[in-house]
This record gives C-alpha cells, structure tokens and sequence, in this order.
C-alpha cells in the first residue's frame, strides 16, 4: 500500500526516530484506509527508525501492507536516482540486520532500479580504472 509509504516519508522527514503513536496519530488524521491504520495500530509501542517502522510492517502484516513503490519505469529520472542512492545507503544496515524477507524485498527493488537505470543509461560513463586495464596499471604500479 503506497499510503504507508507516503506517510512514512512525512513522518520521518529530517527526524531520525518516531513513535507508533505519533505515526498512528499521522496516519488517522490523514485518513489513511482502514487496513493502514490497523497495521500500524498492531505495531508495539515505542520509537522506531523508519527503516525499522517497514520491516516490522511488513513482518506484522506482509509485503502487500507496504507494497514495492513506484514501478522504477514509471520515475522520473530525479526520482530513480534518489531511489538508487537511498537504497545504496541502506544496503549495509539491511544485509546486516534485516529480516530475510525485508532482504529479499531489497535485493529485489535494488535490481528493478538498477536495470532500469542501465536501461536509460547505457551510455553511462565508465571510470578507466574500474576496467580491467585499469586493475592491471595499478597492479603495476
């Protein structure tokens, strides 16, 4: 459900931490759809990190609470890079600490965005020293 998403988003700008209750305050004054609001009434009390609220969203209640955003085909260029950048950031803390199946969802987004940013790109610029040759002069060196 992209409203969960959305809100998310509001909520967590510029703040590291919020509370349910105040994400569950957000969600029923922006009259979120019923299930919304279920799901987040079900989330435990205390403050989460936002990456913290969707994993746990999404073990309460499934990936479809939380749904896969925007088709990467449908963002603007702006946005797939935002994405791309958000989701290099978070790669880290995921692989390490995340659920298996909040990993899956993040290899599976990572690969949708980054096929469809070789798609729009496939004329990239390539450092020299990321090519084999490259590897070699510095070896060499």
């Amino acid at each position: 459900m992209h409203d969960i998403e959305e809100l998310l988003d509001d909520v967590y700008a510029g703040r590291e931490r919020v509370s349910r209750s105040e994400i569950y305050r957000r969600a029923v004054a922006l009259d979120l759809p019923a299930e919304a609001v279920t799901a987040l009434e079900a989330l435990p009390e205390g403050e989460y990190a936002q990456e913290e609220a969707a994993e746990a969203l999404v073990q309460l209640n499934g990936r479809a609470i939380l749904g896969t955003g925007v088709p990467a085909g449908e963002l603007s260029d702006a946005d797939l890079f935002r994405e791309l950048r958000h989701l290099h950031k978070t790669r880290d803390d995921t692989f390490h600490h995340a659920s298996p199946q909040a990993l899956v969802h993040h290899d599976e987004r990572t690969a949708e965005l980054e096929t469809e940013y070789l798609r729009r790109f496939p004329d990239r610029e390539v450092d020299p020293r990321r090519l084999r040759a490259g590897a070699r002069a510095r070896s060499n060196a």
